[in-house]
């Protein structure tokens, strides 16, 4: 019982605390992607005011090469001058109003370099990558057509959208990227300039930072890299060094005309989760460990209540046991000094007495049986029950056990039909089979007095003797089948039934009968009255069973 108990409160304790710290897991988890995910907002925000360095100063390297106004009215000599002069542009080149390239220009004299840049640039004017002046554009988009009227015209072709005033063009040449910024300057002509690659990476890389941590602060175990468009490494800094496999904890890719650099950040685990995961874990920790002391704290206290009950019940059961032993002596002395009278009494004269005595008889059998069902449901408590199996017939067993009941039973009307079927001998604790039958014939005396007739029979075949008993009675509802067999339980608790008994009987009679290697089972009948089969195991004896005992 004990043993059953801890078990129960351990798994009281267990339990909760199991599905507390897989939900607290989960939590934590969820927790930890949260800051995760907002790690990487704080990391993109960061990568993206590194982007917008690289933003700024490509917008310087706008306002330098259109700070040179009329570059379209230049010669060609002041237009290569200049670009010696710039270090930051490689060639210039200009546009008429008609979108024709005027310098240089691929039918007249050029120097080497414009050569070279006629060559590198060829698709770009093939495919129009840069968009003419808007008078150009305009006459594109409105073809003439004399004989309409300008209404009709505006009708049939509307305005073509504004163009941008200036932009840049990136095409892959030789040895990588290469860059050209056009303009529009007063004389509606193109003008632009294709950069000195070099020079202009040198000019964003010297805006980058040189640490990603605040100045005076300890490293932060990062590391950001600027990637070309073939992922090879531009520039970097931080003091994480990543391996080959890692991949980036977040990506930034720059604005144009730089779109196919990317910026990428890098940090382990750890400094990604910092003192969350150790603060969470720990109050995760802590708010188990409290639950648990609670948990065990309420266990050791139910635990103690019960044993305490249960030491109780133990004392209550031993004081129960030890006054029906107290009075199983003196109830057998009191038995067997009536059943004597009752066998010296004789004479029509001594009736009164003799019905009197029969009267203590029949009381003392019925409170014996009682006695014995206590002990019995004592020794149950304590598992100490055992059979002692000795040599017996179940016949005369079972006909000693009516015989104690028959003139009671017939007193109330009911008559005991016995049907005898087990004479042969077998090995069989007696004292069992009594008390078994003693209980099914009490319960006939008890609920089944308002029949006439109560049947009992025996059958012995091969290990196993089953007994019936068959009354005429009320017999037991339907709904109280199913428990009748529980300690303590009765179809009806009124006092005033007019019934009498504790409730353990059936119990105790099952018990015995498991024990015995059978069972018992109530039956339906199916002529009202109750019907319970005994089944148990009961070895017959043979011949030379019989002579070897004696011998």
């Amino acid at each position: 019982m004990r043993r059953r108990l801890l078990i129960t409160l351990l798994v009281i304790v267990v339990a909760p605390l199991a599905v507390l710290a897989w939900l607290g897991v989960q939590l934590v988890r969820d927790e930890r992607e949260m800051v995760r995910h907002r790690f990487r907002e704080i990391i993109a925000a960061k990568l993206g005011d590194v982007a917008g360095l690289v933003d700024a100063q490509v917008a310087a390297r706008e306002r330098e090469l259109m700070a040179g106004e009329g570059l379209s009215m230049l010669s060609p000599d002041e237009l290569r001058a200049r670009a010696f002069r710039s270090g930051l542009v490689r060639q210039f080149f200009v546009l008429d109003a008609t979108g024709e390239l005027v310098y240089p220009a691929p039918d007249a004299p050029a120097t080497e370099a414009e050569r070279d840049f006629l060559l590198r640039t060829r698709e770009v004017w093939i495919n129009k990558a840069i968009p003419g002046p808007a008078g150009e554009q305009r006459a594109r988009a409105m073809p003439q057509q004399a004989a309409q009227s300008k209404m009709a015209q505006q009708a049939a072709f509307p305005p073509a959208p504004a163009l941008p005033g200036k932009g840049w063009h990136t095409w892959y040449w030789s040895n990588g990227l290469n860059l050209i910024f056009w303009w529009r300057d007063d004389a509606d002509a193109v003008v632009g300039a294709e950069l000195n690659r070099a020079r202009f990476i040198a000019d964003v890389l010297a805006a980058l930072p040189d640490t990603p941590g605040i100045e005076g602060a300890a490293p932060v175990e990062e590391r950001i890299a600027l990637l070309d468009a073939q992922g090879a490494g531009l520039y970097q800094w931080g003091v994480y060094e990543p391996a080959g496999a890692d991949e980036p904890v977040v990506e930034v890719r720059l604005n144009p005309p730089l779109s196919a650099w990317r910026l990428t950040y890098y940090a382990p685990d750890a400094a990604i989760e910092g003192a969350f995961q150790r603060t969470t874990w720990f109050g995760l920790g802590l708010g188990l460990a409290v639950l648990a002391a609670a948990l065990i704290g309420l266990a050791t206290y139910f635990y103690r209540e019960s044993a305490r009950d249960m030491r109780e019940a133990a004392q209550r059961v031993s004081f129960v046991n030890q006054v029906s032993h107290e009075l199983k002596t003196p109830l057998t002395n009191i038995r067997m000094y009536a059943e004597m009278l009752d066998d010296e009494l004789g004479g029509d004269e001594e009736e009164p007495a003799r019905a009197r005595l029969h009267v203590i008889v029949s009381e003392s059998r019925r409170l014996s049986r009682l006695i014995g069902n206590v002990l019995t449901f004592g020794r149950r408590q304590r598992s100490a029950l055992t059979p002692h199996r000795t040599r017996g017939n179940v016949d005369a067993v079972v006909r000693a056990v009516i015989d104690q009941f028959d003139e009671n039973l017939g007193r109330h009307g009911v008559a005991a039909h016995f049907t005898a079927g087990a004479a042969r001998d077998a090995e069989f604790d007696q004292d069992v089979l009594a008390q078994i039958v003693g209980n099914l014939l009490s319960n006939v005396e008890k609920y089944a007095l308002s029949g006439d007739r109560v049947d009992v029979e025996t059958r012995q075949e091969g290990d196993t003797v089953t007994v019936c008993v068959a009354d005429s009675g009320p017999g037991i509802p339907a709904e109280h089948r199913a428990r009748v067999f529980e300690p303590f339980y009765r179809v009806s608790n009124r006092v005033n039934d007019g019934v009498a008994g504790t409730g353990i009987g059936l119990a105790i009679a099952r018990d015995l009968a498991r024990l015995h290697g059978g069972d018992l089972v109530l039956e339906s009948g199916g002529g009202g009255g109750a019907r319970f089969t005994l089944r148990i195991h009961a070895r017959p004896m043979m011949e030379d069973d019989h002579e070897s005992a004696g011998g």
